[in-house]
């Protein structure tokens, strides 16, 4: 019986686990930097700075209508709450990217789940944001994932199973002779 080493899974995904990891942490820190900033600013409404910045809005020199003043303020005021909206969002978002992220990189210990890891890697970077450092991070994995396929044994050859027989210093499969009568 013919022992031939089977070299399938012999690629190593050290590059795609290493994108991963990178864009998980870069979404860790987002996540961070989105909590500080909307804790801040949830502070800042109705603080002694924001009744300031309101004071000097409706008393600006550039701005001679009052009703134009008032717009600058509750434009001020719809910022200041309107970004603890997406600032949550935002973390929610950075968070599902996060779990797809793991799961790919979970999905890339096995052999044969590279594509799946892949979608998992393109599912994280569109939470990721679309076109942002950790999405083009993600992608890159993913097209790793699709693109590096580990090495063909001697049975893949060609795709197929057939015996090879040695004739000429050629190789050639049992099908592909020609016929010879006797």
């Amino acid at each position: 019986m013919n022992q031939t080493p089977d070299y399938r899974g012999a690629i190593s995904r050290t590059g795609e686990k290493v994108l991963g990891i990178i864009g998980t942490i870069f979404n860790v820190i987002g996540i961070i930097l989105a909590i500080v900033l909307i804790t801040s600013l949830s502070g800042f409404e109705g603080s002694e700075m924001h009744n300031q910045m309101q004071e000097e809005m409706r008393n600006d020199p550039n701005l001679t209508n009052p009703q134009d003043a008032e717009m600058a303020v509750d434009a001020l005021n719809a910022f200041v709450a309107g970004f603890d909206v997406v600032g949550w969002v935002l973390i929610v978002l950075l968070a599902i990217s996060t779990v797809f992220a793991i799961l790919a990189m979970a999905k890339l210990k096995s052999v044969d789940s590279a594509s799946t890891a892949g979608i998992f890697f393109i599912l994280a970077g569109v939470f990721a944001g679309i076109l942002s450092l950790t999405s083009i991070l993600f992608y890159i994995a993913a097209i790793m994932c699709f693109v590096r396929k580990p090495p063909m044994g001697q049975d893949d050859l060609m795709g197929r199973n057939e015996p090879m027989t040695r004739r000429d210093e050629t190789v050639t499969r049992e099908e592909d002779t020609p016929y010879r009568p006797l």
